[in-house]
């Protein structure tokens, strides 16, 4: 039995996925990603959470009282949601646009590299705050703050606008 293209506008498939340069610029656009590690207790964390994306690695800069950083030190596990849903406000004809980057994190503690720590910590924050982003130097700042690095092992990823 022949798929229907129908399916291309309600899930993830071959025809509707980003090539690597679609997504590439997606992942530039400043929007949130959501998430997820595994609490250990059966359930997942999932938050909102600002990201860096660049030389093909996720960059999260994380505060030491962050539960998402005690997850990650006991299972390094981890997944990234990207998405925008327009449909919502525009209709179903407007598609949903999503990536789902899986992969291990990599953690890294001021006492390791305190210029990566401080370095891609301003990157985040200049990327989303802009240049109130000084404004908030104490704020961020009120306990030690650890990277996260994810390059991503699996992707799934979707442009309901295509196939």
């Amino acid at each position: 039995m022949p798929r229907s293209p129908l399916l291309n506008k309600t899930t993830a498939t071959k025809e509707n996925a980003l090539t690597d340069e679609e997504r590439d610029a997606f992942l530039a656009l400043r929007q949130d990603g959501h998430l997820s590690t595994d609490r250990g207790d059966g359930w997942w964390h999932i938050t909102p959470m600002w990201y860096l994306w660049e030389d093909g690695r996720f960059l999260f800069t994380l505060g030491a009282s962050r539960r998402h950083l005690k997850n990650l030190r006991r299972n390094p596990n981890m997944s990234l949601c990207v998405d925008v849903d327009p449909r919502l406000s525009e209709g179903l004809a407007a598609g949903t646009k999503c990536v789902i980057a899986f992969g291990r994190a990599e953690l890294t503690e001021v006492g390791d590299d305190e210029e990566l720590v401080r370095e891609t910590t301003w990157k985040i924050m200049r990327r989303y705050i802009g240049e109130d982003a000084p404004k908030y130097h104490e704020a961020i700042w009120v306990e030690p703050r650890t990277i996260a690095t994810m390059r991503p092992l699996r992707w799934l990823t979707w442009d309901q606008t295509k196939g």
